[in-house]
């Protein structure tokens, strides 16, 4: 065998070559950063199902307030609660004659009829100058 290639291996017998070891690094930084990417997504997706979870919760809960109020609601709006409210609390409240009763359909508009503006002076003394 020659006798500088004896040499050569025996200086670089401890040398790490760069591009292998660049390439495992880099091999193991690509599984590490997939793995912490699908550890990431599935901590997305939990958070995401309990939010859903709570807003479902929560949407039941105000139907049942909603449907609970509508009840008392019905029971405030009786003919015989409301005379009893009235006497109770001296109110004096009495049952409108057909005349104060003003009956709006559907197919009736009113629109307000519009005005001219009038704008305010700021200075009521001051005289307008004209260019």
């Amino acid at each position: 065998m020659a006798q500088w290639m004896r040499n050569n291996r025996r200086r670089e017998s401890g040398v790490v070559r760069l591009w292998p070891v660049m390439k495992l690094i880099g091999v193991a930084a690509m599984l590490a950063l997939g793995a912490m990417l699908v550890i990431w997504q599935h901590t997305q997706n939990v958070a995401l199902a309990r939010d859903i979870e709570e807003c479902r919760l929560n949407a039941e809960k105000k139907r049942r307030d909603n449907t609970q109020l509508d009840l008392q609601i019905a029971q405030l709006e009786k003919p015989e609660v409301l005379e009893w409210k009235n006497q109770a609390w001296h109110l004096g409240l009495v049952t409108p004659y057909e005349s104060q009763i003003v009956r709006v359909t559907p197919r009736d508009r009113y629109a307000p009829v519009p005005r001219p503006a009038v704008r305010p002076m700021r200075n009521p003394g001051a005289v307008a100058m004209r260019p």
